[in-house]
C-alpha cells in the first residue's frame, strides 16, 4: 500500500509539474486575447479632436469639432495640404484662386463665401478664429479642391473622430492584402492586445518608414487606423499612387504658337516707333519684344508707366508681340505690403490688366526679383489672380526668374510652372556687379546645368532660356594682401572696342566655352569673358537641344547686327 501510495503522490506531482510547465509555456508563447478598445487606445484625445489622416498616414496636429462640423488648422491645410490657399493675417480674408471658377474669398467668422462677384452660403461657419489658431471647415475644404473626404464620427467601435483625406498624387505608397485573417495589435509581437479583427484579402497600408520588429510589420487600416500584423501574411504588395475623385483644375496655356524668340527693350523714357525700329531692324527671328515700361512706385498697389501706343502699333505691324515688362526694383517698396494685402494685390492685378488692354499688349512679363522665403507664398498668389484675370483678357502672363538653386527654393517653380504660361529662366550674372571675384556672366556650363535643374520644375514646353548679349570688364585692383573687384558693363562691339585699345587679344577658354582676355592699365589688371557669337552659338545649341519653348536676350542693342544670324541658325 505504501509503495501504491507513493506511486499515486508521484504521478500527481508529475501532473502538477507538467501543468506548471504547461502553465509557464503557454503564458510565454501564447497571444494576447485582450481587445482593446478604442476608447482606450485614443485616451489621449479630447472628445472634440479629431485625427487627420493625410494619405492614409495619422498627423500629429489634430483637427476640433466645433457645433456639428468637422474643422482643420488652417496653417495645416496650407503648409501640408493645398498651398493653394492664402491666409491674409492682416485683412483676415481667405483666398483661393480655381483656374475654372474663379477667385473665391472668405472673411473669418462667416458662413458665405464669394465667387468671383457671386456671393455663396455653407451650412456651417467656414472659418472659425480659436485663439491664435485658424480652423477650415472641412466641407468648404473640399468645395473648393473638389476632392471629397471621409469622415468618420466616433460612435461604439470607431472611435476616435477622424478625417481621411488625399493630397499627394504623385508619390507612391505601399499596399498589401492580407493572406489570411488575423487581429491588428497595438505593438510588434502577438503578446501585445489587439484593437481590429482583420479579415482574408483586406488591403492595407505598409508603413515603411517603421521597420518590421518580431516578425511584426506596422501597418494603417484604409480608414486610419494603425497597428502590426505578422508579415508573413502580407501578400500582393504593390507600389501605388492615389487616386484624384475628379480631374484636378488647371490652367490652360497660352502660348504663342511658336518658338519664343524675345527681346528685352530697356527704357529710361517714353519712346515711340522709331526707337523700335531702331533696335529691331535686322532681328529677324525676334517674334516678341518686351519693354521695360512699368515698375512698382508704391505700396498701394500703382506702377509708373512708359507705355506707348505708337510703339504698340508699330510692333504689331512687324508682326511682334508686346509683353510690357513690370519691375520690383524701387528701393521704397514692401513686397510684403504690396503682395501680402488682399486689397492692395487686388488692385495691382486690376491695374496691370487694364493698362494692358489699354495699349492693347499681349503680355505682361513680371520681373519681381526681391522675392523672399516670406514674401513667396503671397507672390504665388498674385500670380494666380494675375493669370486668371488676364487669361480671361487674352493676354499673356510671363515671369523672370533666375536659374534654380537650393537656397532659392521657396520661389517653388513647380507652382510658378502649373499657373504661368512661361517661366524664363535668366541664364546669366554667374558673376554679377556686386560679385567680390571675376568671371564669367555666362559661361556654358553654368547655363547647361541651370537649365537642367530648372527643367525638374518647369515641362520644356513652358521653358524660356535668356542669355546676355552683354558682357563685364572686371577690374583687380590691389588694396593690402586682399584685392578689390568692380566692373562695368559692355555690349558686344564695346567689349572688342576695349580690348582692341588696349593691345588685348582674347583666347579661346574651353572650361567656359568664350573668349577670354586680360590686360593691366592704370596700375589695375583687367580681365573679360566675351559674349559673342561663337559662345552664343554654343550656348544656343545646348539649350536648343532641350526641346525649350524659347530663349531671350538681355538687352536689345547690345548685340550685332551678325548675331542675329547666328541666332536664326537655332530658332526658325
Amino acid at each position: 500500500m505504501k509503495n501504491k501510495a507513493n506511486l499515486i503522490f508521484g504521478i500527481v506531482i508529475a501532473v502538477v509539474l507538467v501543468a506548471a510547465t504547461g502553465a509557464i509555456l503557454f503564458k510565454k508563447f501564447a497571444p494576447s486575447f485582450t481587445q482593446r478598445t478604442m476608447e482606450e487606445q485614443y485616451k489621449d484625445m479630447a472628445k472634440e479632436e479629431v485625427l487627420i489622416c493625410l494619405d492614409g498616414f495619422p498627423m500629429e496636429e489634430k483637427g476640433k469639432i466645433i457645433g456639428d462640423a468637422m474643422y482643420m488648422p488652417l496653417d495645416v491645410v496650407i503648409d501640408r495640404m493645398n498651398q493653394h490657399f492664402y491666409w491674409d493675417s492682416k485683412e483676415q480674408i481667405l483666398s483661393f484662386v480655381s483656374p475654372v471658377r474663379g477667385l473665391v474669398t472668405v472673411s473669418a467668422n462667416t458662413t458665405s463665401y464669394t465667387v468671383g462677384k457671386e456671393n455663396r452660403e455653407m451650412e456651417n461657419q467656414i472659418l472659425y478664429v480659436d485663439g491664435d489658431t485658424i480652423y477650415i471647415s472641412v466641407a468648404f475644404y473640399d468645395e473648393m479642391v473638389q476632392e471629397k473626404s471621409t469622415l468618420k464620427w466616433a460612435s461604439k467601435g470607431e472611435a476616435p473622430n477622424r478625417i481621411l483625406l488625399n493630397t499627394d498624387y504623385e508619390s507612391t505608397h505601399m499596399e498589401a492584402k492580407l493572406s489570411e485573417k488575423t487581429r491588428l495589435r497595438v505593438g510588434p509581437n502577438k503578446k501585445y492586445d489587439y484593437l481590429l479583427e482583420l479579415e482574408k484579402n483586406q488591403k492595407v497600408i505598409v508603413d515603411r518608414d517603421t521597420p518590421a520588429e518580431n516578425e511584426y510589420q506596422k501597418v494603417l487600416t484604409t480608414d486610419g487606423i494603425e497597428g502590426y500584423v505578422p508579415t508573413e501574411i502580407l501578400s500582393e504588395k504593390t507600389e501605388t499612387t492615389w487616386k484624384r475623385q475628379k480631374e484636378e483644375e488647371t490652367f490652360s496655356q497660352k502660348g504663342i504658337g511658336t518658338t519664343v524668340c524675345l527681346g528685352w527693350h530697356q527704357m529710361t523714357q517714353n519712346v515711340g516707333a522709331q526707337e523700335l525700329e531702331s533696335k529691331v531692324a535686322v532681328a529677324g527671328s525676334l517674334n516678341v519684344v518686351s519693354p521695360t515700361w512699368f515698375a512698382l512706385n508704391d505700396n498701394k498697389g500703382n506702377f509708373s508707366s512708359l507705355a506707348n501706343e505708337e510703339y504698340v502699333t508699330a510692333a504689331h505691324a512687324k508682326g511682334l508681340k508686346v509683353w510690357g515688362l513690370i519691375n520690383d526694383f524701387d528701393k521704397k517698396i514692401s513686397l510684403k505690403k504690396i503682395l501680402g494685402r488682399t486689397s492692395i494685390r487686388s488692385r495691382l492685378v486690376n491695374n496691370i490688366v487694364s493698362t494692358a488692354m489699354r495699349y492693347k499688349l499681349d503680355g505682361i512679363n513680371i520681373d519681381f526679383e526681391k522675392i523672399t522665403k516670406e514674401t513667396a507664398p503671397a507672390y504665388l498668389e498674385f500670380l494666380r489672380e494675375l493669370t486668371l484675370v488676364c487669361h480671361a483678357n487674352e493676354i499673356t502672363v510671363t515671369v523672370d526668374d533666375y536659374l534654380p538653386t537650393d537656397g532659392t527654393s521657396y520661389y517653388d517653380w513647380k507652382e510658378q510652372g502649373k499657373v504661368v504660361d512661361y517661366v524664363i529662366f535668366m541664364a546669366y550674372d554667374e558673376h554679377y556687379a556686386g560679385s567680390k571675384e571675376s568671371g564669367s556672366v555666362s559661361s556654358l556650363p553654368f547655363v547647361e546645368n541651370g537649365v537642367d535643374k530648372g527643367l525638374q520644375y518647369i515641362p520644356a514646353e513652358k521653358t524660356v532660356v535668356a542669355l546676355p548679349f552683354y558682357t563685364r570688364l572686371w577690374r583687380e585692383v590691389k588694396d593690402g594682401e586682399d584685392v578689390k573687384v568692380t566692373s562695368s558693363a559692355y555690349g558686344m562691339s564695346s567689349a572688342e572696342s576695349v580690348l582692341q585699345s588696349n593691345g588685348a587679344a582674347p583666347k579661346w577658354d574651353d572650361e567656359t566655352s568664350q573668349y577670354y582676355a586680360e590686360f593691366k592699365a592704370d596700375g589695375s589688371k583687367y580681365r573679360i569673358w566675351l559674349e559673342e557669337e561663337t559662345s552664343l552659338s554654343k550656348k544656343l545649341e545646348t539649350v536648343m537641344a532641350k526641346k525649350v519653348a524659347g530663349v531671350a536676350f538681355w538687352k536689345l542693342g547690345f548685340e550685332r547686327m551678325v548675331t542675329w544670324s547666328t541666332i536664326e541658325k537655332y530658332v526658325k
